[in-house]
């Protein structure tokens, strides 16, 4: 009996024990300025480990606290960070109920800007955030995700093929030789970016379509020097760092996605049909005095007069339509985060599809991702994250290379098939291939693997003094498939195949000090030291085989003979950095920065260089002459001054390097291929920065505006030699470029009513890019394709068009006199009315007979926009949201080099309606030439167009399902929604989209220089969609 009292007292002393841990806490409800529940706003107790997530109900409860007075931290993403003084009581919970407004500027907001963070406020750099609500919307590329959102970044997707590349340039382009993509670090890495891609189909792919849009928490696009100078050599085109998602304190919170609609063509461009095509083509043959053909006439190739005739009563072959369709895709997105006061995780994965609006054209994308981290100790925190994504690219031909390409030129009274069923092959004539039959029977596949993982340990020597330590791994391995079937109509083709494999490994290892302390309260001070290592190895490998007995072996080795190559390559930096942070009564800033960059890719008396940057800011809205003024709000100035170097060239371009051949009487030898230069260095930028930042009307309207001017020096060009040295030129760093700018950007609050609110936003930029140096090298030493596009002439935009002036159409028979390039008469031509006119560069008509035509080239036109930007406009209304986004691009033009054969040649190219405007008697009032005097192999800039845009990049429509039905099934938030892109663009350019480039790699000279005009492009995309989201 004494032992079952002593045992019954126990249990309810333990029992009461707990019940008193339970009950002595704080709890509440969190409420949004609308009065519904704040889902996942974060509560914390000062100074412990304790916290907590609002639930779907907004509530919150916080136990197992001890008696006191404690300091509770409340925070959500976009609302105003709010703390309150507590008492807690034993045995009971307090209550604390609270609002919370919104953050409009959004001053504390964490900012990442490499080897560390700071508040939005402290910010003394031009740092762009992209929001993760606007990378979620229906996109499969985050790049595309800033399309129209960020000032001073310009956006061009390379096609609408599905997998393929875009070109991003921050401030304008500011290399000619060397690549002009920014750096891309991904939670510290930096990434390795490129078109490892071959086989020249023309549709290119990007290492960085196999990031995960869903992963994302958010971008930070560092646009000036101060803020990019701590990357160095590789800081001189921008730099977006990329923040992947992580857990947070509190219960598991589950989260799934799905997506999905239709691709189309965002335009689709008019051709003649057949029965046009032919009494065009019988008009021309009655110009030029010829007799109409019979139906035996062999009028292209193998084709006869008879069956165009016969195709056409029929309607002819749509060669458009043939190889377009509507496409579709998919997304579903599945992921899981939470965590205790000693470890937080996040898990998540993703499945995307999309088949292109081009026939045989898809993508596929399998993604993973597991990020955690752990409190092993009070002073040691642990944590990594693995990043695995399998995409499959299924590449068609475009442009050049077929497809679409050769669609547009085909004829419209050719068959896709003969009357035996096989495809219809012209055996002559100079049209391209049966672009059905290319589409068909070329398979081009490209499977990529990469992981990018990285582990990391954040060590407190004390507590004002921490070291991070963090080494990542970016790998990626790519296995290329191609595969060509024999033409059957032509007897002399053969099958091939292609294997190629890339294996990239890139490793990086960054250690660093930061030591934070705030002394007499008012000087805080933050500094960072620390050293970063990089290197990176490439190799690939390709075997081709040529000439299989049957198409059902697809493989090299199953050809009659193959053929192969093999490459490595590699580069490695050595970093040391060290940055100083100071910030005097919370209102004065400054901020410098310094690093030493060492990299294998220079000479060896050049290999090393220092990279320093200085900045400064000032909050005047906290000075006490406007802290009470009603109007302002916030009023900030900040001003920047750095250096940045561009290191992205050949990883040996110091070096002098050897190659074999066969020499005398086929004897293998060796001879050099270059000269060394051990001189070689980086191509350096020097950029000043000055930005106003505002808030007006309790920040109901704010914004910023700055003006940027950066000097590129330095920059790499082959210089010519004498020839005595036995080479004509060599790699040195002697070119100048610049590039001057404002931006605007501007937040309005227009409407906010409990139910109702109306917010836009709008950015602007006007860049002026110039080449001030390239050593006297002459336009076309840059870029050696057809005479006009892409070239480089100091005193204007690196790219600009160099084309002989269009003069219009002769309205009579007449006598000029022919000039050479020095002005001097070198004869007359005799021309007819309706016969195409030129400008030489003195001003005088000439003909494109003129013996010195391209030699009379001008500048004309621009590359660059004279401003681009975007306006978004936010409505809600109730548990409603209608956003719409508008990009727009003004001022540049773009050289259409299909529009040349696609206006005049009747005889081998499907024709534009343009040409139905050509010049006769009855009809004089025009530009386009008679048809027997059509020019269509001249550059002129007549084929220069206005590209300027004005596009409707997105529209969504969503709607909440009420909180209440949530809470009924236990679901925090339930969201479905409508979306499009592209789905609108007002244009005078006449092609197929002015959103375009060539097909190049974009981080190449190339990229630079001649990627601003179509070449028998494909369009952008426009989808159409709609989808669900659900958290519980």
């Amino acid at each position: 009996m004494k032992y079952t009292k002593i045992i019954v007292f126990a249990f309810f002393f333990f029992a009461s024990l707990a019940v008193f841990a339970q009950t002595t806490g704080v709890t509440g409800t969190i409420l949004d300025e609308n009065g519904e529940p704040l889902i996942g706003a974060t509560i914390v107790v000062e100074g412990t480990k304790l916290g907590t997530t609002a639930d779907f109900n907004g509530k919150y409860t916080i136990s197992n606290l001890s008696p006191g007075n404690y300091k509770l931290l409340i925070s959500s993403v976009g609302y105003k960070k709010l703390s309150f003084p507590i008492e807690v009581k034993a045995g009971k919970l307090t209550t604390l109920d609270t609002g919370m407004k919104e953050d409009i500027l959004q001053l504390d907001q964490v900012v990442v800007v490499g080897y560390g963070t700071k508040q939005k406020r402290d910010v003394t750099g031009s740092i762009e955030t992209i929001k993760p609500k606007d990378i979620t919307e229906r996109t499969s590329s985050f790049e595309q995700a800033m399309q129209g959102r960020a000032a001073g970044v310009q956006i061009t997707g390379a096609n609408g093929i599905a997998g393929s590349p875009t070109k991003v340039k921050i401030r304008g382009t500011s290399s000619i030789s060397a690549g002009g993509e920014p750096l891309y670090v991904i939670d510290g890495i930096p990434m390795t970016n490129g078109d490892f891609s071959s086989g020249g189909l023309g549709s290119g792919s990007s290492a960085l379509s196999d990031i995960n849009p869903a992963d994302i928490e958010s971008m930070e696009i560092l646009k000036d020097a101060a803020s990019a100078a701590i990357y160095g050599s590789r800081g001189a085109n921008g730099v977006i760092i990329i923040t992947t998602k992580k857990g947070k304190q509190g219960k598991t919170k589950f989260n799934a996605s799905y997506t999905a609609g239709m691709v189309k063509e965002t335009n689709r461009l008019e051709f003649l049909n057949a029965s046009e095509h032919l009494a065009l083509r019988d008009s021309l043959r009655s110009q030029q005095g010829n007799p109409q053909e019979g139906a035996s006439s062999l009028i292209f190739g193998n084709w006869r007069r008879g069956q165009a005739d016969t195709l056409a009563m029929n309607g002819g072959t749509d060669w458009i339509d043939k190889v377009l369709r509507r496409g579709s895709y998919h997304d579903i997105n599945l992921s899981a985060s939470g965590g205790n006061e000693k470890t937080i995780f996040y898990i998540g994965g993703t499945y995307h599809k999309e088949d292109g609006f081009l026939v045989g054209n898809s993508f596929d994308r399998m993604a993973g991702r597991i990020n955690i981290e752990n409190k092993a100790t009070d002073k040691l925190t642990l944590g990594g994250n693995i990043g695995l994504t399998y995409s499959i690219n299924k590449r068609v031909p475009t442009g050049d290379a077929g497809g679409l390409g050769d669609a547009q030129k085909m004829l419209p009274y050719l068959p896709v098939f003969n009357t035996n069923g096989d495809y219809f092959y012209p055996t002559s004539g100079g049209n391209p291939s049966n672009p059905v039959w290319q589409l068909e029977t070329k398979s081009y596949t490209t499977n990529t693997f990469r992981s990018v993982s990285s582990v990391f340990g954040d060590y407190e020597i004390m507590k004002q003094l921490k070291f991070r330590s963090e080494f990542g791994v970016d790998f990626m391995a790519l296995n290329e498939n191609e595969f060509n079937f024999r033409n059957t109509q032509d007897a002399t083709s053969v099958s091939s195949a292609w294997n190629r494999r890339t294996n990239v490994m890139n490793w990086t290892t960054n250690n660093f000090f930061t030591y934070n302390n705030v002394f007499d309260s008012i000087h805080d001070v933050q500094l960072t030291l620390g050293n970063a290592l990089q290197k990176a190895q490439t190799n690939g490998a390709g075997l081709q085989g040529i000439g299989f007995s049957s198409d059902f072996f697809t493989t090299p080795n199953g050809a009659s003979y193959g053929t192969g190559y093999y490459y490595e390559t590699g580069y490695a930096f050595l970093s040391n950095f060290f940055r100083a942070n100071y910030k005097l009564k919370n209102k004065y800033l400054a901020s410098f920065s310094i690093r030493l960059d060492g990299s294998s890719r220079f000479g060896e008396n050049n290999r090393y260089g220092w990279f320093p940057a200085l900045s400064t800011g000032w909050v005047i809205s906290d000075e006490p002459f406007l802290k009470d003024n009603k109007y302002l709000s916030f009023l900030k100035l900040r001003a920047s001054y750095g250096f940045t170097g561009n290191a992205n060239i050949g990883d040996f371009a110091y070096m002098g390097y050897y190659i074999s051949t066969l020499g005398y009487a086929g004897t293998a030898g060796i001879i050099p291929g270059t000269l060394s230069n051990p001189d070689l260095g980086w191509e350096k930028s020097q950029q000043l920065d000055i930005t106003l930042d505002h808030g007006f009307l309790d920040n109901r309207i704010s914004g910023s505006m700055s003006y940027y001017y950066k000097r590129t020096t330095d920059m790499l060009l082959y210089v010519s030699i004498p020839t005595s040295s036995g080479f004509s030129t060599i790699l040195q760093n002697v070119g100048k470029m610049q590039n001057s700018g404002v931006e605007f950007s501007l937040l309005t609050r227009n409407i906010v009513k409990k139910n109702f609110k109306w917010t836009t936003d709008f950015n602007i930029s006007f860049n002026r890019n110039k080449v001030l140096d390239v050593q006297g090298l002459p336009p076309d030493a840059f870029e050696s394709g057809q005479p006009g596009e892409g070239r480089v002439i100091e005193g204007y935009p690196v790219g600009q068009a160099f084309l002989v002036q269009y003069a219009g159409v002769s309205q009579t028979d007449q006598i000029i006199t022919e000039h050479d390039a020095n002005g001097n008469a070198i004869g007359t031509t005799s021309i007819k009315a309706g016969q195409a006119l030129y400008y030489d560069k003195f001003g005088n008509l000439m003909t494109s007979k003129n013996p010195y035509f391209y030699e009379h080239r001008v500048a004309r036109g621009n590359p660059n926009p004279k401003f681009n930007g975007g306006i978004t406009n936010t409505f809600t209304y109730k548990n409603f949201d209608f956003s719409f986004l508008f990009s727009f691009v003004y001022g540049n033009t773009l050289y259409d080099d299909p529009a040349k054969t696609q206006i005049g040649d009747l005889t081998h190219i499907a024709q534009r309606p343009e040409i139905l405007d050509a010049w006769t008697p009855y009809n004089m009032d025009t530009d386009v030439p008679m048809l027997m005097y059509s020019e269509p192999s001249v550059n002129s800039d007549r084929y220069l167009y206005d590209a300027s845009f004005l596009r409707l990049r997105s529209i969504t429509i969503g709607y909440k399902i009420p909180a209440e039905i949530c809470r009924k099934y236990k679901l925090e938030s339930v969201k479905i929604y409508l979306a499009a892109t592209n789905i609108w663009t007002l244009t005078k350019y006449p092609g197929w989209d002015p959103e375009v480039m060539r097909n190049v790699d974009p981080n190449s000279q190339q990229g630079n220089i001649s990627f601003a005009g179509p070449s028998l492009q494909t369009p952008q995309a426009k989808t159409f969609g709609g989808g669900i989201q659900i958290e519980f």
